[in-house]
């Protein structure tokens, strides 16, 4: 359908050529070029990688100079491989512009990747009042395959007296979180219990680098901030999340009405790590358990690692037994040997039973510690038993 109407297009050009012999190339040229735009429209192939964008513009004074802050926040659909970047470009609506023939943004005022991480970008300028275009790309291999355009909404200056007020005393608490299979430290800043904050119309929180980040000489914006947050006033706190796990940060909160201003700040300290999977792991040679009812042996001889499982029977009494051994990783994935099992019925004689040798390389092993287990089972005269064991061994 489309092509028809370019066809329609093409012969009343043909048409308006053939009557009109007295029209100049200059005429024509508008004409041609509005046809081979609607033949190029489709040359990108560039994919909608984003999720989500939020702009939000703030408006900053800094002595006698008035500034605005264009915050990008993003969220993309899939996890950023490592060859991908997110750049965002920033200019005049009039002058940026992106080609779909070259792939390239030109034109732009200032350009900046997202170095760390945060999956924010800001950009900021001494005009307060000028509107701009951004275009927000995905990159890969230093090609854009994913571009999304932006136009911003110049903030409102507020009308605040240079009075001060004293904001409630605050604390953070801070936590590892795996979302959406990618782990952010979560930070949450609340005020003191029973703060009184019905007088502040304007509660806001920045967060950035310590002895970067810093309040502005009016007291009142903050600068070198690297994201933004509101105040939430049914969970009660300020939200941050940041992919950087080990990271400390300041943390500034500005409160605000018609008549009065104030801010304070907090420095964060980064969550401990996890317990490592490996806590608690002895060294070989070691026996887990007790040799007489139900245990691990475990040996090194070289570089190869053995290990086997054991019990003893006292008595003629049992009329079944089970024992197994397994190896797992750390973390409970598949271990470097297969399973051991054995099983005995009546009638079972006085002695000690224990399950095949098991053997691994620990040269060709990749964790630095590996779990053991076992399960036993005894059915007889005195009932059912059964008794499981386990540990972690060092792999050198």
């Amino acid at each position: 359908m489309r092509s028809f109407y370019f066809s329609i297009v093409l012969l009343v050009l043909l048409q308006t050529i053939s009557c009109n012999p007295q029209s100049t190339k200059n005429e024509l040229s508008p004409a041609l070029l509005l046809f081979s735009s609607l033949g190029n429209e489709n040359s990108s192939t560039l994919e909608d990688k984003f999720q989500s964008i939020q702009v939000t513009t703030l408006y900053r004074k800094d002595g006698i100079f008035q500034f605005q802050d264009i915050l990008i926040e993003y969220k993309l659909k899939n996890s950023k491989e490592n060859s991908e970047t997110v750049e965002a470009f920033f200019g005049n609506p009039n002058e940026i512009s992106y080609n779909t023939q070259t792939n390239k943004i030109s034109g732009q005022i200032s350009q900046k990747e997202d170095l760390f991480q945060t999956n924010s970008i800001v950009f900021s300028y001494s005009d307060f009042t000028k509107r701009f275009k951004v275009f927000l790309t995905l990159k890969k291999d230093g090609n854009i395959v994913s571009l999304k355009e932006l136009t911003t909404t110049p903030p409102n200056p507020p009308n605040i007296p240079p009075n001060s007020i004293t904001i409630p005393q605050i604390n953070y608490e801070n936590n590892r979180s795996l979302i959406g299979g990618t782990e952010y430290q979560v930070i949450r800043v609340k005020f003191e219990s029973g703060s009184d904050l019905s007088t502040f119309t304007r509660l806001n929180a920045y967060i950035g680098r310590p002895n970067i980040i810093s309040m502005a000489a009016d007291n009142f914006n903050v600068v070198n901030y690297i994201s933004a947050a509101s105040y939430n006033d049914s969970l009660n706190y300020f939200l941050f999340l940041t992919p950087e796990l080990n990271a400390s940060y300041t943390i500034i909160v500005v409160g605000s009405n018609d008549t009065v201003k104030g801010n304070r700040s907090v420095n964060t300290v980064p969550p401990p790590p996890p317990p490592s999977p490996c806590a608690g792991s002895v060294n070989a040679p070691t026996t887990i358990g007790n040799c007489a009812t139900h245990c691990l042996v475990v040996d090194l001889v070289g570089n190869q690692m053995q290990f086997t499982a054991k019990t003893s029977i006292g008595t003629t009494t049992e009329e079944y037994l089970s024992l197994d051994m397994a190896s797992t990783t750390p973390s409970g994935g598949v271990g470097p040997t297969t399973l051991a099992w054995s099983e005995f019925f009546s009638p079972i004689a006085i002695g000690d039973y224990e399950t095949d040798l098991r053997t691994f390389d620990v040269t060709t092993y990749n964790h630095s510690c590996v779990a053991l287990s076992s399960y036993l089972v005894l059915d007889g005269l005195d009932g059912f038993r059964d008794s499981y064991i386990s540990g972690k061994i060092n792999v050198p």
